[in-house]
């Protein structure tokens, strides 16, 4: 009687020792997991904060007048600059999509960021969830949308904020990992003017 006692309890030990394994490994995979998407998201965040980092730097850059940027809203801008270098000006575009314009996720709030120089195709350049965009005058005054509408008002932009919030495409237990990236940039060229 006492050998089936025995038994019982060590089938029973046995078995919550099993089940705490698996719990533990089941954690660690999850863990791996979060580690693996908040990695890549942060990786994205940062391929995207240096190439917007890099063209904004550029704005005013070899202009010979004072219109730089020609479009400026919460979700876009658009500015002239020599780009390349090479004496000619171009114009760069920044442009927030639809999230109906990435296939290749299954978050829903993901929307495509996209660049254009002049008149070249396209370029995605990012993805968000969120992406918002404030301009500042010299006084580093908030400019409101209204008084951006016109060129006159876009001619005392000194400074631009820029608020983007990436999550990953795909969830881990039902929930998406998240970076966020906040910064003010402030081009020298348009400060000389």
């Amino acid at each position: 009687m006492f050998t089936y006692i025995d038994i019982l309890g060590s089938l029973i030990t046995g078995s919550t020792v099993m089940l705490m394994v698996m719990n533990i490994n089941f954690q660690i995979t999850t863990s791996q997991r979060e580690n693996f998407y908040s990695s890549i998201s942060q990786t994205e965040v940062i391929n995207f904060a240096r190439t917007v980092e890099s063209d904004l730097y550029k704005a005013g850059y070899g202009v010979q007048t004072s219109t730089i940027f020609t479009r400026a809203d919460t979700s876009g801008f658009q500015f002239n600059a020599d780009y390349d270098n090479d004496t000619t000006q171009e114009s760069i575009a920044y442009s927030l999509g639809t999230p109906s314009q990435l296939t290749d996720t299954e978050n829903p709030n993901d929307r495509p960021i996209y660049r254009r120089i002049d008149n070249g195709s396209q370029e995605l350049v990012g993805a968000c969830k969120s992406f918002n965009l404030l301009y500042y005058d010299s006084l580093a005054t908030l400019l409101t949308s209204s008084s951006l509408a016109t060129q006159s008002g876009r001619d005392r932009i000194r400074m631009v904020q820029i608020n983007l919030v990436y999550e990953t495409p795909f969830p881990i237990e039902g929930n998406y990992q998240t970076s966020q990236w906040k910064k003010k940039i402030s081009p020298r060229n348009l400060n000389s003017r």
